[in-house]
């Protein structure tokens, strides 16, 4: 759906992507870093989109991502630097905390409108707040 967004309002629409990895998720926190080190060489929505498609065949290799990796053609050697860089975590945890800060219900992926959590996750729903939102401005 954030794609459909993203063609529905190509100008008018930020989309901002925060990592938030679930505890409850034992490969979430690496894939986020493997995400924000894809983000050093340009490519974190490439990396992003591909650990999201296939996300359950993490469970059983969590350094898929090394593959995903190798397709969008990134340095390895840097990838793998960056990844142990303890600022990439610190953004994580930034990240993390900015979204328990809101008191919102703590499941992923979360979307907000204008800071809002719309009642539906549906094209339609979230079309007409943003339709809203743009009359405003």
């Amino acid at each position: 759906m954030v794609a459909d967004i993203h063609e529905k309002y190509p100008n008018d629409v930020k989309i901002v992507i925060k990592n938030f990895p679930l505890s409850s998720h034992k490969q979430a926190n690496k894939a986020a870093l493997y995400a924000m080190a894809a983000k050093r060489q340009g490519k974190f929505y490439e990396m992003y989109k591909k650990i999201f498609e296939k996300y359950s065949e993490l469970r059983n290799n969590e350094d898929l991502p090394l593959q995903y990796a190798v397709e969008l053609g990134l340095d390895i050697n840097q990838l793998k630097a960056d990844m142990a860089d303890p600022a990439l975590q610190q953004e994580i945890h930034v990240e993390s905390r900015q979204l328990r800060d809101t008191g919102m219900r703590m499941a992923v992926p979360k979307f907000l409108i204008e800071g809002k959590e719309p009642p539906k996750r549906d094209l339609d729903t979230f079309s007409a707040l943003i339709d809203e939102a743009l009359k405003k401005k």
